[in-house]
């Protein structure tokens, strides 16, 4: 059994303000070495607003502040839907992090319901900005 096998697939799900972009619209630093070492070792799903179903709103959206080169990358996050709890997207039979600066009392009771609050990873670029690529090395560290 290879060593690849022993990980347990798990998912991330990200939002885009406060997490992609700083609340100023900026790209977080080390946004392309973050996004990279994430869709290599996880599968990477957009839980924002900004995301219906279709990245092609999304994708429009961010062309308009990363760098071009950030573009492909993006466009390998798979798109997810939900009417307002970002919680409904969420697939729980699975282990994931979700990485988004705020949430809902309603989305923070669902994660109590499903013993998954642990999951958020709250994030703060105006406190850190260099959390991602500490996330790279801590908490989503595959050993």
């Amino acid at each position: 059994m290879s060593k690849k096998n022993l990980i347990p697939a798990k998912n991330i799900y990200i939002d885009i303000e406060g997490v992609i972009l700083t609340r100023g619209g900026v790209p977080a630093q080390h946004l392309e070495k973050f996004l990279i070492y994430i869709l290599k070792n996880y599968s990477v799903f957009w839980l924002t607003s900004r995301c219906d179903g279709d990245i092609g709103y999304t994708l429009s959206y961010l062309s308009k502040f990363v760098p071009e080169e950030i573009l492909p990358l993006l466009k390998r996050i798979k798109p997810t839907k939900f009417a307002i709890d970002k919680t409904d997207a969420i697939d729980f039979n699975n282990r994931f992090f979700w990485l988004d600066d705020e949430i809902f009392a309603s989305e923070k009771n669902a994660l109590d319901k499903h013993d998954k609050y642990d999951s958020w990873i709250e994030i703060d670029l105006m406190k850190n900005p260099n959390q991602l690529i500490h996330l790279i090395h801590n908490k989503l560290y595959l050993n």
